[in-house]
């Protein structure tokens, strides 16, 4: 179904813009695969999780900090939000020898600050780095069996994957939206249609 927001009035626009942000989810309570090894982190559906907390945030950060130094140092992060992540380093021999999924507390928003952005200790082979709080367990990463068929087009290395790129562009399409209303710009001469499903 398409909706057209350009023929709402202002306060519905914000109404609509309001109801989408709060549905949006902030990482509060969020569900994480929860694994150190790649024996426990290869099980699928049947990974372990864990609600994110501070408890949990420390574990992984842990098991991460020797790999990710800065974890062993004060970061600047946002109060009680989280993100699930899953960070596996693999040899150019193909020997992994570090698969952590887990819990992390969100880094205060800076355009080019985040997770998988941390400097990681140097070694000859591929990183896969994941960081996401749009969903529970969104850190379940499929995992290839045959590491060299590069199905996935390669490593993640550094990149925060986004699981959902349509619900993503319809939360910057309204937020651009609410922006726009709030700051009271003609939007007469545009047309915006948005996806709703």
């Amino acid at each position: 179904m398409l909706f057209d927001v350009t023929r709402c009035g202002g306060g519905a626009a914000a109404v609509v813009c309001l109801v989408f942000l709060s549905l949006v989810q902030t990482g509060c309570s969020l569900r994480c695969d929860f694994c150190y090894d790649i024996e426990d982190c290869s099980l699928g559906p049947d990974v372990p999780t864990v609600v994110c907390d501070e408890e949990s945030v420390q574990l992984t950060n842990g098991s991460l900090a020797s790999f990710i130094r800065p974890l062993r140092s004060s970061l600047p992060t946002l109060p009680n939000q989280y993100e699930c992540v899953h960070v596996r380093a693999t040899s150019v021999s193909g020997h992994v020898f570090l698969f952590v999924r887990g819990c992390v507390h969100r880094l205060d928003a800076t355009p080019t600050r985040h997770f998988c952005s941390l400097p990681h200790a140097a070694f000859q082979g591929s990183l896969e780095c994941v960081a996401c709080s749009e969903g529970d367990r969104c850190n379940n990463i499929p995992l290839n069996d045959d590491d060299d068929d590069d199905d996935d087009g390669g490593s993640l290395s550094g990149a925060s994957v986004q699981r959902s790129p349509v619900a993503l562009m319809s939360f910057f399409s309204v937020l651009a939206l609410c922006l726009r209303t709030l700051h009271g710009s003609d939007t007469s001469r545009r047309t915006v249609i948005m996806p709703f499903s």
